[in-house]
Order: C-alpha cells, then sequence, then structure tokens
C-alpha cells in the first residue's frame, strides 16, 4: 500500500520537477527501483537484477543523505570507502572511427538476370518432353516439342510460296531474254539484211512468237515495194495503167505502216513482259519473305528455316521445339504429356546457376555501413561450410528504405562455379563501412535505460556522478555511437551502473 502511495506522488510530483527525464521514465523506473528493494514482482523484473547488481544496490545508503545539491536527484555523491565494495568503474568518451565491421544476416537467391521462364509461343498439345528436374542444358537445346497446327501450316505455306517463286524466276528470266533477243531482232531489222541472213543470224535466240510476226510482216513489206516498183517501171514502159501504180502503192504503203506498227507494238510487248514477270518475281519473293518471317516469329532460327523439309518431316512436320535460350540447369518443369497448352504458357525454367545473388536488409542505423560498396567486395559464410569464406561483389547497396519493415535492400553478386551455394540458404555478411568520419562513441554497458528515454552517468570530482540523458546513433554489443549529451574526454559508469540508478530513483521516492 505505501509503495502504490508512493508511486503516486513520485508521478505528480514528476510534473513540476526540473528534470531531463519524462514523467513515464521516472514512473517506470521508480517502480523497477521498488520492485527491486521489495524483493516484489507486480509488473516485470527489470534487466538488471542480477545478483551482481543486487550487491551493488545494497552497498549504497538507502537514503537521499549524501545528495549535493538538494532537490536534483541527476546529481549523486558515492562517499569514497563505498566506491570498491560497489564496484564502480568508469572509461572515457572516445572519438574514433566505428567498429571495422558489421554482420548482417543474408539470404542468396537466384540470379534474377539469368532465369530464363520457357514458354510455347504458339497453342498445341505437348507431345515430347525431354528434360527432368535438376538438369543440365545448353543454350538452343529442345527441351520439350509442341504439336501445333499453326506449325505446320506455316511450314506447308513456305513451301507453296518456295515452289511460286522458283516458277516466277523460270519466267521471269525466259522474258528477259525474250525482251533481249527481240530488241537486237528489231534492231537488225532496221539495217535492211536479207531475209536469210537475219534467220541465220537469231536461229539459235529464242525470240518467241515474234520472230514469225516480224519475219512475215517485213517480207509482205519488202513484197508490196517489190510490186510497187515493178509496176512504176512497166507505168513507164507504159505497159499498165496508171491505176495499177496507184494500187501497187497503195499496198506498199499499207505494208510499210503494218511493219512500222507490229515494230512498236513488239518493242513495247516484250518490255512491258519483262516488266510484269519481275513485278511477280518480286511478289513470289516477298511471300517467301513474308512467310521465313512467320517462322522466325515462332522461334526458328534462319539456319533451322534454311534446312528444314516439311515434306520430308511428314506427321512431325506440325512440331515445334521448346529450346532453352541459356545453359542452366532444369528448376521447375511444367510441361506434361499431352497436355493442351496455349500461346504464351510457361512450360519449363532454367536457372544458370553459376552465379547468384545475396540479398539482406539494410536497416536505416547502418545504412552508412554500406553507403558507398557499389561495386566492391564483401565476405560472407555459410553454415553449411564452416569457416569457409565465400566473396560477392555489391551491385546495389539500396537506394530506398522500405516503408514496412524500414530496411534497404542490399545485393551482390557471387560466383558459384562448383555449385555450393543455394539459393535459399541463410548466410552472414561481413561488412566493412567505407566512411572515414570520426564518431563520438561510448561503452554499451554506460547506456541507462528507461522506456524510450537514455542516459549515462558522468563521473565527476569526489565521487560524484551525474544522470545525463544522451542521443544515441549506431550501437553494437560492444560500443554506442553518441550523438549528443556528450563530449570527448568525459569518463561515464560502464560498471555499477544500476546502483547509481537504484540510488537516484530511491531518493526521489524518499524525499516525496
Amino acid at each position: 500500500m505505501k509503495m502504490n502511495i508512493a508511486i503516486s506522488r513520485l508521478l505528480t510530483s514528476s510534473a513540476g520537477r526540473a528534470t531531463s527525464f519524462s514523467a513515464v521514465a521516472l514512473l517506470a523506473a521508480a517502480i523497477g527501483a521498488a520492485v527491486f528493494l521489495q524483493g516484489k514482482h507486480p509488473l516485470e523484473a527489470s534487466p538488471d537484477t542480477s545478483a551482481a547488481a543486487h550487491r551493488e544496490a545494497s552497498a549504497l545508503p538507502a537514503s537521499s543523505a549524501g545528495r549535493e545539491e538538494a532537490g536534483d536527484p541527476r546529481l549523486l555523491h558515492v562517499p569514497a570507502d563505498k566506491l570498491d565494495s560497489i564496484g564502480i568503474r568508469t572509461e572515457a568518451v572516445r572519438r574514433g572511427l566505428w567498429p571495422a565491421s558489421l554482420r548482417l544476416t543474408g539470404r542468396l537467391e537466384l540470379n534474377e538476370s539469368r532465369i530464363a521462364h520457357v514458354s510455347s509461343l504458339v497453342e498445341g498439345v505437348v507431345r515430347e518432353v525431354k528434360v527432368e528436374l535438376g538438369q543440365a542444358v545448353e543454350a538452343g537445346e529442345v527441351l520439350a516439342y509442341v504439336d501445333s497446327r499453326q506449325v505446320g501450316e506455316a511450314k506447308l505455306q513456305l513451301v507453296r510460296d518456295q515452289l511460286q517463286l522458283k516458277s516466277a524466276k523460270r519466267a521471269c528470266d525466259w522474258l528477259e531474254t525474250i525482251h533481249k533477243n527481240t530488241s537486237a531482232l528489231l534492231e537488225t531489222l532496221q539495217e535492211d539484211r536479207p531475209l536469210s541472213e537475219i534467220e541465220a543470224a537469231f536461229q539459235d535466240r529464242p525470240v518467241g512468237t515474234y520472230r514469225e510476226q516480224l519475219v512475215s510482216s517485213l517480207a509482205r513489206k519488202k513484197r508490196a515495194e517489190a510490186d510497187f516498183q515493178r509496176v512504176c517501171s512497166l507505168a513507164d514502159a507504159a505497159v499498165v495503167a496508171q491505176k495499177q501504180v496507184i494500187t501497187a502503192q497503195a499496198e506498199h504503203e499499207a505494208a510499210a505502216a503494218a511493219y512500222r506498227a507490229l515494230v512498236e507494238q513488239v518493242r513495247f510487248d516484250a518490255k512491258q513482259a519483262a516488266l510484269d514477270a519481275q513485278q511477280e518475281l518480286q511478289e513470289a519473293e516477298a511471300a517467301v519473305a513474308i512467310s521465313r518471317s512467320r517462322l522466325l516469329i515462332l522461334g526458328y532460327s534462319r539456319q533451322d528455316i534454311e534446312t528444314m523439309d516439311p515434306i520430308a518431316e511428314a506427321e512431325r512436320v506440325a512440331y515445334y521445339p521448346i529450346r532453352s535460350p541459356i545453359a542452366g540447369t532444369v528448376i521447375a518443369k511444367h510441361a506434361r504429356l499431352s497436355k493442351h497448352v496455349e500461346a504464351e504458357a510457361e512450360l519449363i525454367e532454367i536457372a544458370d546457376l553459376s552465379t547468384v545473388w545475396l540479398r539482406a536488409d539494410v536497416f536505416e542505423k547502418d545504412l552508412e555501413a554500406v553507403a558507398g560498396l557499389e561495386g566492391k567486395p564483401v565476405t560472407f559464410l555459410a553454415e553449411s561450410y564452416p569457416g569457409r569464406k565465400f566473396r560477392a561483389e555489391v551491385f546495389t547497396p539500396g537506394s530506398v528504405v522500405d516503408d514496412e519493415t524500414r530496411a534497404a535492400r542490399l545485393l551482390a553478386i557471387a560466383d558459384n562455379p562448383e555449385r555450393l551455394l543455394k539459393p535459399g540458404m541463410f548466410v552472414q555478411i561481413d561488412l566493412s563501412p567505407t566512411s572515414d568520419r570520426r564518431v563520438l562513441q561510448a561503452p554499451s554497458s554506460a547506456i541507462q535505460r528507461h522506456g524510450k528515454a537514455a542516459f549515462v552517468f558522468v563521473s565527476r570530482n569526489n565521487g560524484e556522478f551525474e544522470a545525463r540523458d544522451v542521443e544515441l546513433g549506431r550501437s553494437t554489443s560492444q560500443t554506442t555511437e553518441i550523438a549528443g549529451g556528450l563530449t570527448g574526454g568525459e569518463r561515464v559508469v560502464v560498471q555499477g551502473g544500476f546502483a547509481l540508478k537504484s540510488q537516484m530513483l530511491s531518493a526521489l521516492m524518499v524525499e516525496e
């Protein structure tokens, strides 16, 4: 009952006391001290209630006598004859480099840049599966076959287009030859050479139907010209009437005009036929190119297309090979015989295990330790291989702090030539901070806490100790960074602090 009253009075009076501790922190401290002094546990035991701490507290006077300045609980005085029995030990706060190593727990993961989710680009039915889980495969190796109507039709269309291309090429070559020889024949006919000589010169040169048309028209022209000349000579001798001369002249002119028209028509037709053949050839080439592109889109290589023979493949013409894009190990297999699969459905997963990723969460207090580690090596240990150290190169020390975990994600890549490192393993990472900034630090045993409050006992002259609030930075089991409240060279209590805390809190309770 007295304890409850004392705690209540302490809570009420703490609001008016000029101290740097909050009322909540003082209340928690008072409860802890009272529980220790009475040996009861109405709430929970303080982490400092060890046998050694009990001896330290018992060595101090139970009253508040001996405080140098009444009313200020932060100043304590311990008689000289009590210092040794309490076992108070102090160390100087120093400024120096933060301890050279930081150990984090990490996890090995697959190298996400070297994972292949292999799927079928076409719809079909799985006819063959050629790999098993854990099997090593090479890049380009066939993993499975899918029977696809789309693939079969694409291959057969290529065959049809290739046949049409061959036909178009033969036709184009023939008409080009006809055009070339016809042009040469027209040039020869203009030289007014004997027909027998012209026929002999073009006997082995294909001209097509144009040869007969031109030679016949030219023969009619020459015959009409000869008749006209003969009639003219007879008319001069008054053998024939003038009417026959006019008729012969008209036939001659008509034959000459017909020949000229035929020459122009033949020249145009031969050229146009060659142009049409070239157009058909280009269309056939485009059709073949489209068929090839369709197969390229389906994943076939140019070499595959050049060497494939759809006719010889017979019933396997529709078999579509699923190939591995990388060299690696099969880590997942969803392909099943006779299973119908949709386009883009994942069938097999391949991972290159020659490298693995090392992933670790770095909390805000340790971010300085990883700053500047990009491109630098770190070492880590795996429980499976005691005493063996592995190396990884950091490629991102963490650029974003997660809202939920309040940690940045460090990623490093490690070579794994012997496949000893298994994705999913937990490892211990030793990090070496890159900062050379000297920071103020104190032994972690000097830090006293209650709730969110943190303070230390600073040693003054003649057995005087001051409880002083401090701001903390990074912390290890041995050392804590002091962000505010202390200066270099000050000595703080690193052993016996619980006794001083108990003396301070009990003095507050007695005063009330």
